[in-house]
Order: C-alpha cells, then sequence, then structure tokens
C-alpha cells in the first residue's frame, strides 16, 4: 500500500468517525482511489469507441483517441446523413481539421465544433469518477441511500458552474460504501422539466485498464439502451500515428 492510500485511508476513516458519515469530498476521493489511484497521474491517451446500442442494436459508433496530457484529439464515425467524418483537433485550442468521405473540408468550423461536443460529452461518460474536482465543479453530499440488495451507498450530487456544454445539468454519483466502486449515476439534464425524474444509470462490466478501473457498458434503465464503451485503451505512451 502506497503512502497516498495510506493517507486516503486515514482521512477517510476520520471523517466517517467525526461526522457519522463522509462528506461529498471524502466520498469522491475514495472512489477515485479505488478506481485509479497513482495510476491517474500515468494515464495519458485513451483510445475507445463511444457505442449507443438499443434493443441489440449499435445506433450510433465514434472512435475516439486523446491525449490527456496536450489535448490532442480525434474522433471518426459516421454521422446522421449517413457521411464518414473525422476530425482531429486540440480541444484546449479548438483548432484543428476535418474530412468528410475521406476528402479535406475547406472550412471545418461546424465540425470542429461537432467534435468537441463528442469529446465533452464522450470523455465525460468515460470518466466521469474521476472529473469530482474538476474546476468548477460543485460537490454536495446528497443522502445515504441502499439499493434492494441493502448494499449502502453514499450518494454525491454535482452541479456545475461554466462547465462543458450543459452547465444547467445536475448529476448524483452512488458510491458504493463497502467497495467504493460506483454502481449507479442518476442525471437530470439541462432543459429537462422539474417534474421529470432524473435518468438512473447502472455501471457495468468494471474492466482494469493502464492501472484504472473504468465500467465499460452503461445502461441506461428503462430505456433498453447501453452506452458501451468498447476498444478501449488506456496508456502512458501515445502511438506515432494516433492523431494523423
Amino acid at each position: 500500500m502506497t503512502r497516498r492510500f495510506i493517507i486516503s485511508a486515514f482521512v477517510l476513516l476520520s471523517t466517517f468517525a467525526a461526522y457519522g458519515q463522509p462528506t461529498a469530498d471524502a466520498a469522491a476521493q475514495r472512489a477515485i482511489d479505488v478506481l485509479a489511484g497513482p495510476a491517474w497521474n500515468d494515464a495519458r491517451y485513451f483510445s475507445f469507441a463511444f457505442n449507443v446500442e438499443r434493443d441489440g442494436q449499435i445506433l450510433a459508433s465514434w472512435k475516439q483517441q486523446w491525449d490527456r496530457f496536450t489535448g490532442d484529439y480525434a474522433v471518426s464515425g459516421r454521422n446522421r446523413e449517413g457521411e464518414d467524418v473525422r476530425v482531429v483537433m486540440n480541444v484546449n485550442t479548438k483548432q484543428g481539421r476535418a474530412w468528410k468521405n475521406g476528402q479535406p473540408v475547406a472550412d471545418p468550423a461546424e465540425l470542429l465544433k461537432f467534435g468537441y461536443g463528442r469529446f465533452i460529452n464522450d470523455t465525460y461518460w468515460l470518466l466521469m469518477g474521476f472529473k469530482s474536482f474538476d474546476p468548477g465543479v460543485t460537490r454536495a453530499y446528497d443522502s445515504e441511500n441502499k439499493n434492494d440488495c441493502g448494499a449502502v451507498y453514499d450518494v454525491v450530487r454535482f452541479s456545475f458552474q461554466d462547465v462543458g456544454l450543459t452547465p444547467g445539468d445536475v448529476y448524483w454519483m452512488w458510491v458504493n460504501r463497502r467497495t467504493g466502486l460506483i454502481d449507479q449515476w442518476h442525471m437530470k439534464l439541462e432543459g429537462s422539466k422539474p417534474e421529470d425524474a432524473p435518468s438512473v444509470v447502472l455501471f457495468q462490466d468494471y474492466r482494469r485498464l493502464g492501472g484504472l478501473l473504468i465500467s465499460t457498458r452503461r445502461e441506461i434503465v428503462g430505456r433498453k439502451q447501453f452506452i458501451r464503451l468498447d476498444d478501449l485503451v488506456v496508456s502512458k505512451d501515445v502511438p506515432a500515428s494516433a492523431f494523423q
């Protein structure tokens, strides 16, 4: 056990003892420690396919590569018009290039905007559990909760200020108190009606890649829909051909 893990465990136990329940920060930090610990510092390159599945059919598939250290990013897939699209950009500068059906796009502004939107949405789905302490994220301890099997959860509510493309979203992260894993994520998206119940997302098929534990299949309850994070690679090294 590393010194950081020892310190994190001590802080967590002290928080339980002092307050009888963890704070939002303690619950969120515990999830990060369980999902990654120090391995997060070396997790530089991510490659994955963001697949939307409904009734056993793939409705959309977007292959992506991202250098977390430099901001270089590439996304490719087929749009709703049936065109093959590829965008290679830097998400920090929002500058880059784009292609349709293998041909360079002279004015890529719209496709760069599209690519940035995919980056914001898809990498958040991929790494939500690691982004609790990003700038502009507000954490609040919502409740202690139990599922039907009696598992106890610390529910952390996230709201946002000048973060992402839909800062009005609200999320609830369910951290399993025994395992430290994120088992559920409830979300109420910007623009939804006040009376609308949050959507429930179940985290399934955890895999350890590059030292990180990542749920590679997410079930959106009641919709017969899944978000699949397929062909996932996490590495400290960036392939030379990643952003060609």
